[in-house]
């Protein structure tokens, strides 16, 4: 007859598993368990950041073959020299002190005149020396100058090109054959008493520009 084992010897026997534990179940000795490894995540945000970054390079023209830097505008020619010299004396004949301007001037344009070649003059008024600023835009053709003249008085009439302006700006824009005069003003925010005289001696310049 075979004796049955002693309590706490042979197959099956041992010390009772703690409660809650289960077939399989490991001791706890306190190392992470479950998700992946650590290094795993940081690789994975790693290349988040990555991406990210190639992105904005891409929308920013970075040495990633993106968008490239707008061009520089072609010097004017002949024609818009003939205009500027006009005028000057106009402006001179009026009592303008008249000069190249010290810094760089953009105002709102039609899409049409963005790439344009253009002079830029400045008529002083002594109480707003940032402002009286001309400009002649050059087109190939009389035509093509009516046409874009056309085109621009409408963008100044519509709401997306009258958001770039105050609210009470004026406009003053003349055909000189295949030139364009364009001068804005804004009585609001021009403090000197002199800009609506400016204005006036700029509209006897060529012929006036109707919107198409």
């Amino acid at each position: 007859m075979t004796a049955a084992p002693s309590p706490g010897t042979g197959y099956g026997t041992g010390s009772a598993p703690s409660p809650g534990a289960g077939f399989g179940a490991q001791p706890d000795d306190g190392r992470r368990r479950g998700g992946p490894p650590i290094w795993f995540a940081l690789f994975g945000f790693g290349g988040l950041v990555a991406g990210v970054l190639l992105i904005a390079a891409q929308v920013l023209g970075l040495g990633t073959g993106g968008a490239a830097a707008p061009a520089t505008l072609a010097p004017a020619g002949e024609a818009a020299a003939k205009t500027r010299d006009v005028v000057l004396a106009a402006l001179e004949g009026a009592a303008f002190q008249v000069r190249d301007p010290q810094t760089a001037y953009r105002p709102g344009e039609s899409p049409a005149l963005l790439t344009v070649p253009r002079v830029v003059l400045q008529a002083v008024l002594p109480a707003d020396p940032a402002a009286g600023y001309v400009l002649i835009y050059e087109l190939p053709t009389n035509a093509e100058a009516d046409a874009v003249g056309r085109e621009f008085a409408a963008y100044l009439a519509s709401g997306t090109g009258a958001i770039q302006y105050p609210r009470d700006a004026q406009f003053v824009l003349r055909r000189l054959g295949r030139t364009l005069v364009y001068f804005p003003w804004s009585p609001s925010v021009s403090p000197d008493p002199e800009v609506a005289r400016l204005a006036a001696t700029l509209g006897t310049i060529g012929e006036p520009i109707a919107a198409s």
